[in-house]
Parts: C-alpha cells; structure tokens; sequence
C-alpha cells in the first residue's frame, strides 16, 4: 500500500510538471524608498502580500537597502535583522545562524539546520549551502519563528528567503565595483532584457578577492579570507498567455583561505612558548600554523518555475535540482611544529583534520493558489524531496611517547623517534520525504478572519557508514577502530498552525497565532559515530505562540511592526558527552538531551519625518532557557567533579571515580542569544541646485547586550555586549544611472569575537584556561569605496 502511494504521488508531481504547471505571477520588488511612496511586498506566505498584510513577523529588505548598508553575503544580514545572530565556526558546516536564540546545536552532516535557508523558493538541505553571496537580488526575506507548515519541516526557528532578480521586459544593466582596506575587491554585473516579445533573459555575475585579516607569521601570508564567484542565468517565457516558465541555472564557488581561529588566552607555559612569537589575548590578530587550513565549496542549483494561470486560481510547478561540494581542513593543533613534538596530554603535530562532503538534491513542490480579496482565501501543494548526503574525514596527528625507542622524548621537544595515528572513514544518508500542505485564510465578519494551516508529511531516512579501523598513512597507527554499517527508520508528522487576525483598517491589523514545528531524525555520519547500532537522533519539535501588531501612520511617513512571542522546543537535537566502553574513548556525539524556551518582543520600524530624511531599525528582547542532559563539563570544572548516584544539575559530577564528568543543565541560557539587540539606521538625501545630482550620507548603529558560545555555560566563553557604527557618503545621479560612495565600518574600531570556545591543544583539567576564538574583519575598523553604473 505504501508503494502504491509513493508511486501514486511522485505520478501526480511529475505530470503536474510536464503539463506546465504554475507559480504565481512575476514576484514584485520589496522597496521602500524615501519618498514613502513605495510599497513593500513579499511572498512570506507563498503569495505575493503587503508586508503589513502578512500575520506573522517578517523583515523585508531589498536590495537597495543591502547595497546602502554594503551587506554582501547572508552572514551580514544580522547588521540588519536584530533577532537574527551569527556564530562563527572553523568552517561553513558547523557555523550557524540563530533566530530568537534558536539555531543548529548539532553540527553533523547528517542532520539538518534550524534556520532554514531558501533560495527563489528552493530549500537547501544543509546549513553550510545557506552561506551564499548576495548579488542581483529583489530581496531577502527573513521569516522568525516556526515556518514549516509552508516552508518545509527543517524551519523550525525562522527562514532566510532570497529572491534573485526576474528577466525584465526593457534592456537594463547594471555594474557595481567596491574596494576597501585590508585586500579586498567585489565586482558583480548583471544583463537583463526581451530576446522577443514573448522571451526574456538575464545573466548576472559576481566576483570577489577578500583578502585574510588574520596573519600567519610562519609564512608571512594572511589567513581567513577567501575568493568567490558566481554566474546566474534567467529565461523567462510567457509559453502562452496563461503559461509562464522561468528557467533559472546558478552556479557559485568559494575558495577560502579560511577559517583558522586564533587563540585569545594562553596559561600554559609550554602552550605560550609554542605560539611565539604570537602573544595570545582578546585582540590578537595572528596565528602561527603548519598544516593547510582552508574551506572550498562549489554549488550548482538548476530550477523550472511554471506558472499556469487558471482563470481565479493560480497552479505552481517549481522543481529543482542541487549539486553542493565542500571540503576542509583546520590546523587542529593550531601551532608551528613541523615536526611531532612529545606532548603525553594531547597531539604533538596536526597534519590532517578535515574532509569532503556532498549533497544532492531533487525536489518537486506543485501548489495551487486561490485569488486574493475573498472571504477563503488559501495555498494548498504537494511537495517531494530526495536527498542524498555524502561526508569523508581525514585526520592524521603526530606524537611520541617516553621509554623504549622514543625514550629521549622530552615534554614540549621534538620527537626523536616520531608516531603518527590517522585516521579515515566514508558514510552517506539518504531522504525521502513526501508532503501535502495547506494553509487558509477564512473571514468570519468583514475585520476578523482565521487562520489554519498543516502539513502531513512522511518520511523514510537511512545511512551507511563505513570506518575500516586502518590507518590512512601506511606506517602509522590506527587512531579508532573499526566500524561498518547501515540503518533506516521512518517517521508521519503533522505540523500546523491556528490564528486570527483582525483587520482595523487598510492600515493596521493585530494577529495571534499558534504553530507547531518539526525538525526531522538524523543519523551520525561523522567519523567517531558507531555505524554498526545506531539509533537515529529523535526529531525535534516546538509549540510556538505570536501576537503582532502592524500599523502604517501618517500616509506611511511612520510604519510599526511589533511583535511578542513564546515558543517551547521538545527533544532538542545537541551534542552530549559519550564514553565508549570498550575503548573508554570520550566523543561528543548528536542525541535528544533537553529542551528549550524562548520568549521576548520585538519591534521594527521607518519613519520618514521630513522629505529625503529617513529611519529605519529594530529592537529585539530575548530571554532563553534551556535544560539539557549529558554535557562536557567544562574544563575548570572538571576537577572538582564528584561521584554522584544521582544526576544532580548545573553541576559536574561523574557517575565513578575517575569517570568523565558530566554536566545536567537547567535554565541556562541558549549561546548567542543577546537578551537585548538592536540596530538604528539614520540616512539624508538632499537634491544639489542647479546639477542633476544628489547628495546622501547614513549611518547605522548596532548594539548588542552580552552573550555566552557555550551550551555548556561555560563562564570563559563569553563576548561582553558592545556597539558598532557604520557610514557613508556619496553623490548619485538623480535617475540613479551613476552613484559614488565612500564608506567607513566600524567606525569607532570596536573589537569583538563572533565565537569563544576552550583550545584542544596543550588543555586540559589540569591546564584548563587556554581560549581561542574567532575575530571577524569587522572587528576593526576600515575604509572603502564604491561605485556602481546602471542603464
């Protein structure tokens, strides 16, 4: 019966998609110019609304308002998102975003994120594809609080929407060039116009060389930066004069020198006599390593929206097909030893610790759309997804041990006789996922109107993993042993959401809504995991509730989106401490260990006092609780870590003498997540008399309360709250055919890190104060240019 209906419905989907059916009708620009004229629309909901028509909290930002404020990649937009952070890591996978305190706190290529990432309507699988370059754009949207009952059932904290720019019916072009301190050079360019009534076309480009802020003074060369690149191409084809098809192939490529963290804090002795010449502390700016540290990805994502107009009603096709690449590698040890050197707590030489990974991608989403402005109005589709997931890992790390042959070895020395254990494995999973969703919209009197939506889906997921036990490098020691082994397990879900919304005028309306999210089951496909029994991580779920308040006054001179919210996550999917018990080997392995609270207000607003004078910013408070089972304890902690029979919280214990010590958390609160945050943005345009020129100048503010990396509250891991301004000036041509700006970033040089977290070389309980973290470019202050040229 199962295969009958798997059968049944990818049928439906593909003749949907052979008989041309439909998106919606070309997408409008989110614009807000300083007139006040303009009207900001988005498709947070799978149609195309009045931002101050959607029930639920949403930031809008097109792509003009990137531009002024030189947002160039999806990492940037939390200078404009105040509920949105970003938490650095030594490469794309296991860096992350948050929305209201909640994002990925299981970094496994098996497993999903939090934050979904979508692109023209398609979902990317994993985290690490949602770090992408933001170029020819109409705008991102980022969505807050649970979105899967349309958006799919990995968005269980918010949704970054970008929505890349349609084929235009008139020839325009448009070339943008920035240059700044410290290396760094952006181009992007972009064609668009009619190749015959019916048939439009756009290509694009972008090209970035970033150069590293960070310096390696072993080479002289300078790390963590990057170069990137990307092409897009368009073709927009009214078929017919109710059939639309938009054709879209995109490929980018990222080559990054990047990202080795640096150590903020060093107090053994041994450790800081290494690093030198580096001295450690908070502002340190160099690093000095030996082994390859970089981080590649390549992407190609090829999609066919068609749009098929039936009359009242409006039938979607979009199918989509992804092809992501990644590979890495860190200097582990974070230090120059070319060769092994005798440390008995820790590794003597990092050499490899890294490896690929893959994913690939198909998915099918048919939608049928209902007319706007009557008393039901609603979206219902079907959705498929195959996925397959592909993870290696290499790691190989240098030593020696005393007596016998090695017995001159020496503490911090290099080895006489040097050993190398390494280690490698492969393992894949793989999704099938089928779907049906809706979501309607009923009046019940002319103001007041309610809200339902579902999602019941269906999913089969399964890995393989194998782990020989051999060495990578013949000669050296077989760092784990050997695992091989393969799994599968299913799960029926149904998501939803209820609420009512009340209509006071054209101009103002209130919301309340409640939503239950999914994150799906994942599987271990790391190298530590055990692929001969293993049991999948449980999915994830949350209960969240959401009023809102949305107000237009004054002709749109002032606009107020407010919002209050409350959601309660189940079964959180985190990284808990376990002992094997055969090798006693301590791994940080994905399981369900707590739950998690988040609750708070925000509030968004643009004022336009005054003609060529606007406003615009946000304001979020946040407060987190989180309680969570089996942690690391914290390294100073460890020490004291006594032997419980009962799981005591919020303080170490081990369950026997000599046991790893455990922690048990209890309203703690979730990393990076700022009980206050909030940004300010203040810009000016006044006409030049007597020239066809204008003259503009911005600032924007950010400001951030403090907040702690660490799940494991871990008092070290802390960044203290600060605030950073940005500027510009510039002239432009009233027509916006030419524009010059001059550009200043953290103007008042305010040093920050955007991660913290304990070193892994030369630490331990007994040596347990040694930090590093990452210091982003922004933490300095430096100055730029720009240039842009459109027809």
């Amino acid at each position: 019966m199962k295969s009958d209906i798997n059968i049944l419905l990818k049928s439906s989907l593909a003749a949907a998609l052979l008989a041309g059916t439909a998106l919606a009708p070309p997408m409008a620009h989110a614009q807000s110019d300083a007139s006040g004229t303009g009207e900001i629309v988005v498709t947070a909901q799978k149609r195309t609304e009045r931002l101050q028509d959607v029930p639920l909290a949403v930031s809008a930002l097109s792509a003009e308002t990137l531009g002024r404020q030189q947002i160039n990649d999806t990492s940037g937009l939390v200078a404009a998102v105040p509920s949105l952070t970003y938490t650095q890591g030594n490469n794309v996978s296991n860096s992350t975003f948050r929305v209201r305190g909640i994002g990925t706190t299981l970094f496994n290529q098996g497993s999903e994120s939090s934050v979904s990432t979508v692109i023209d309507g398609v979902v990317m699988a994993r985290q690490a594809q949602g770090f992408v370059d933001l170029a020819d754009l109409e705008r991102v949207e980022v969505l807050r609080g649970p979105q899967g009952t349309l958006f799919g059932k990995n968005a269980t904290a918010g949704v970054i929407s970008v929505v890349t720019a349609r084929p235009t019916d008139h020839f325009t072009a448009r070339a943008d060039a920035t240059i700044a301190e410290l290396d760094e050079y952006r181009i992007k360019g972009t064609v668009s116009g009619p190749l015959t009534d019916r048939l439009r076309a756009r290509v694009s480009g972008f090209y970035n060389d970033v150069g590293g802020h960070i310096t390696n003074v072993a080479t002289g060369k300078d790390k963590n930066g990057f170069k990137s690149w990307g092409l897009r191409g368009k073709l927009d084809w009214d078929a017919t004069d109710s059939l639309n098809l938009l054709a879209t192939l995109d490929y980018r490529k990222m080559n990054a020198d990047c990202c080795q963290p640096q150590y903020i804090q060093t107090t053994t002795p041994l450790l800081t006599q290494l690093l030198g010449p580096v001295v450690a502390s908070r502002h340190n700016r160099e690093v000095n390593i030996d082994a390859p540290s970089f981080n590649k990805t390549r992407q190609w994502i090829a999609s066919l929206e068609a749009n098929l107009d039936l009359g009242d009603h409006t039938l979607t096709a979009l199918t989509a097909w992804q092809d992501f690449d990644f590979d890495n590698n860190v200097d582990v040890d974070g230090l120059y030893t070319p060769s092994p050197i005798f440390v008995p707590f820790s590794n003597g030489k990092g050499v490899l610790n890294g490896g690929p990974a893959g994913v690939k991608q198909f998915s099918q989403e048919l939608r049928l759309t209902s007319p706007q402005n009557r008393p039901l109005t609603y979206v219902a589709g079907l959705y498929y997804l195959d996925l397959d997931v592909s993870r290696g890992f290499r790691r190989r790390l240098g030593n020696c041990v005393a007596g016998g042959a090695n017995g001159a070895a020496v503490y911090g020395q290099p080895c006489a006789v040097p050993t190398y254990a390494s280690t490698y494995h492969e393992a894949s999973s793989k999704t099938e996922q089928f779907a049906a969703f809706g979501q309607a919209e009923l009046k019940l009197i002319d103001a007041l109107s309610l809200i339902a939506g579902g999602r019941l889906q269906r999913e089969t997921l399964s890995y393989w993993g194998n782990r020989p036990g051999l060495a990578l490098v013949a000669g050296d020691t077989a760092q784990l042993g050997a695992s091989t082994g393969s799994g599968s397990t299913a799960d029926t879900d149904l998501s939803g959401k209820l609420g009512l919304q009340y209509r006071f005028s054209r101009d103002m309306q209130a919301y309340l809504t409640w939503t239950r999210g999914y994150k799906g089951a994942a599987y271990d496909i790391e190298v530590t995991a055990n692929f001969v029994n293993q049991r999948p991580v449980r999915p994830e779920t949350v209960k969240a509730w959401e009023a809102g308040l949305k107000f237009d006054l004054f002709d749109r001179a002032l606009s107020v989106n407010a919002a209050a919210f409350y959601a309660d996550y189940s079964d959180l999917q985190v990284q808990a401490a376990y002992t094997d018990p055969v090798t006693g080997i301590v791994s940080s392995i994905p399981t369900n260990a707590g739950s998690a609270i988040t609750k708070g207000v925000e509030v968004e607003f643009t004022a336009r006092p005054a003609r060529g004078l606007s406003f615009n910013g946000g304001l979020t408070y946040l407060a987190t609780s989180v309680d969570v089972d089996g942690l690391s304890c914290p390294l100073p902690q460890q020490a004291g870590a006594a032997v419980s029979s009962v799981s005591p919280i919020n303080t170490c214990y081990r369950l026997t003498a000599g046991g790893t010590p455990y922690l048990n958390v209890r309203d703690g609160r979730l990393p990076n997540a700022p009980s206050w945050r909030g940004t300010l943005t203040a810009r000016y345009e006044s006409n030049l008399p007597g020239t066809d020129l204008a003259l503009f100048g911005q600032v924007t503010g950010n400001a951030q309360s403090a907040v702690n990396f660490s799940l494991e509250q871990d008092p070290d891991a802390v960044q203290k709250g600060y605030a950073t301004f940005d500027a510009s000036i510039g002239l432009r041509r009233q027509d916006g055919r030419y524009s010059v700006t001059l550009f200043v970033r953290n103007l008042t040089d305010k040093h920050f890190l955007t991660s913290i977290g304990r070193a892994g070389q030369l630490t331990n309980a007994a040596n347990p104060y040694n930090l590093t973290g990452f210091i982003p470019k922004d933490a300095d202050r430096y100055f730029g240019a720009n240039l842009s040229v459109s027809y």
